[in-house]
């Protein structure tokens, strides 16, 4: 009987009689349209509500919820492993690499006075000798003290704070952009063709870490993850 009242509940729900929202009948009520227990009707309605459907509140009743939510989620690969598992060849160019103060703006995203250091560092990365992404890199010196040592054409800067600094939060934010004229010429792509912007900023507890802007032609981007649902508890308190 639980099956039953599970199929009728959705079927309401997915033929839009009930909206997001709507009080759904009550488990007496639904005891007695069934003629079933109450706990069979209490445990039909707590399943739905694991799978997203309802919103449980207590003292109030049971509602319709609202289109869940989702995130996707996808690995960060080093661009050396990455080019590696493909079969190809990588090589890194260093275009930049120096000690020095933080504009304005910069000394604000890492919280830090203008009379502090910065590492920056600008690499174009290749496979099989065609650039594939340039890697624009800015990182707080304490967290990395050998920055200007780093031999940055066998080993990355990703990979490097991976292994010092493995346990860090961030934000990362993707657009579709049109680079700038030297940018286009280094990654030796038309005028025009869209690139993919990849900004990304992580924290640890002492501090911001490192802050990285990465550019790709689109044709040569592809983001692979996997999708899950956020828990529907999670929805009850927005």
């Amino acid at each position: 009987m639980r099956g039953q009242i599970i199929a009728h509940v959705t079927s309401r729900i997915m033929s839009g009689e009930w909206q997001a929202g709507d009080r759904i009948p009550s488990e007496q009520a639904l005891t007695d349209l069934f003629r079933v227990s109450r706990m069979t009707v209490h445990h039909a309605l707590r399943d739905l509500a694991a799978r997203g459907f309802l919103i449980r509140r207590a003292g109030s009743g049971t509602f319709v919820a609202g289109p869940s939510e989702y995130v996707t989620e996808y690995r960060h690969h080093d661009i050396i492993k990455e080019i590696t598992r493909r079969g190809g060849r990588h090589k890194a160019q260093v275009l930049r690499r120096e000690l020095r103060e933080p504009s304005p703006e910069e000394a604000t995203a890492f919280n830090m006075s203008p009379r502090e250091m910065l590492f920056h560092a600008i690499v174009l990365h290749h496979e099989d000798d065609r650039p594939i992404e340039l890697e624009d890199r800015l990182i707080a010196p304490r967290f990395l003290p050998d920055a200007m040592e780093m031999d940055l054409t066998s080993q990355t800067m990703f990979s490097r704070l991976m292994l010092v600094k493995p346990n860090r939060q961030g934000t990362e934010v993707l657009r579709a952009v049109t680079g700038s004229q030297r940018e286009m010429a280094l990654l030796d792509i038309d005028t025009g063709t869209p690139l993919l912007e990849v900004v990304r900023r992580t924290w640890s507890p002492e501090g911001v870490v490192t802050v990285a802007r990465m550019l790709r032609a689109g044709s040569h981007s592809a983001l692979t993850g996997s999708i899950r649902n956020l828990d529907p508890r999670d929805n009850q308190h927005r």
